[in-house]
This record gives structure tokens, sequence and C-alpha cells, in this order.
């Protein structure tokens, strides 16, 4: 359950910025990110507003990480760059969710990273 919804929180992301870049993905895999995006957000219970606000959040978000991997800082600085974006990532969808959704949402991150640590290994 607890990788069903991580997974379906990475495609919902993933479906945001494939909205605004093309993308050469297939009809089914448009179909099958787009019914992954509908799962995530019945998990979390979003109402309309609230998913039209998630998704203009992601956007935003990895429109950054994509900056973020294109610059030629360091380490270091990317580092630092990487987590105010996740900063304020955080703060803008703590603003839209009540405290349930929040709850599952920070969950649904930690599981998240914990794969993301473990596939590394």
């Amino acid at each position: 359950m607890k990788r069903k919804l991580i997974c379906t929180m990475v495609v919902a992301m993933v479906i945001s910025l494939a909205g605004h870049a093309q993308s050469k993905l297939t009809e089914t895999q448009k179909k099958e990110m787009k019914e992954k995006y509908e799962a995530y957000k019945a998990q979390l219970n979003l109402s309309e507003e609230q998913a039209v606000k998630m998704e203009e959040i992601n956007t935003a978000y990895f429109e950054g990480l994509a900056g973020l991997r294109q610059s030629s800082g360091s380490k270091m600085s990317k580092y630092r760059k990487f987590k105010s974006l996740s900063s304020e990532k955080d703060e803008k969808v703590k603003k839209i969710l009540d405290e349930e959704q929040y709850q599952r949402y920070k969950a649904q991150q930690k599981e998240m990273k914990s794969n993301l640590k473990s596939k590394k290994q």
C-alpha cells in the first residue's frame, strides 16, 4: 500500500512536469500516468482546487530541479538550492492541505525517501 502511494506521488509529480514540457511518452504511458495521478488525488482526498494548486506547486518545483541539474555550481551549492526548493514546496503544500492530508503527504514523502535510499545501496 505504501509503495503504491509513493509510486502515485512520483507519477503525479512527473505528470505535472510532463504537461509543461514536450513529451515523447506513448499514449499508453500518458494514460497510465493520468490514472496514477487520479489515484494520488484520491489517496490524499484532494479537492479539485487543491489538485490544481498541487499541480502548480509540483510544476514549479520540477522546473527548479531541472534548472538545478543544468547549473554549473558545486555539489554543496546544488544541495543547498535543492533543500531550499524542497522547503519552499513543503511550505506551499502545507498551506493548501488540511492537517490530515498534510500528514499523509509527509508520510508519502518519507516513504519515497526511504525507497530511494534503499535503491542506491
